[in-house]
């Protein structure tokens, strides 16, 4: 019978545990990932209207009480889709950002030509007043932003 070397025996050994240790926890992770997705996504669509007019430029932002939220930008005709899971949300619509170069004149024109001016109310979920429910599946809200309180 022939026998190794203990140094050829300690390596192949050490080699063996390192490639086990790195492939440990890469499978515990993809194994993780490989779940059902949540079957409770709940997909909201709909539209931002200020002034009963569509807004064409803005984000929508949702936010529950324990932390969830869900995003979108608005498209140019006032319309969103977003996903996020059933729960009541509290909302906030929010101009884009506009970068500005150093000379302070905007970096996209095109961008900055289309913001409009979204009352400050409503870029808070604190201040805006506005909440929906969010039941499993598909969802329509449209949010309806007011410029002037009425008389």
């Amino acid at each position: 019978m022939k026998s190794h070397p203990k140094s050829l025996m300690t390596t192949t050994f050490s080699r063996s545990a390192r490639v086990l240790g790195a492939a440990l926890p890469l499978a515990i992770l993809l194994t993780l990932g490989c779940g059902e997705p949540n079957p409770r996504t709940a997909t909201v669509s709909g539209n931002v209207l200020l002034d009963d007019q569509p807004l064409d430029s803005g984000n929508l932002l949702l936010l529950s009480e324990s932390g969830e939220s869900g995003g979108a930008e608005l498209n140019a005709d006032g319309t969103y889709t977003l996903t996020c899971i059933p729960g009541t949300y509290h909302v906030a619509v929010m101009p884009i950002s506009v970068e500005v170069g150093p000379d302070g004149t905007p970096m996209n024109p095109e961008q900055a030509a289309s913001t409009v001016e979204i009352p400050q109310k409503y870029h808070d979920v604190g201040s805006s007043e506005l909440t929906v429910e969010v039941t499993d599946g598909e969802n329509t809200f449209d949010i309806p932003l007011v410029s002037m309180p009425k008389r």
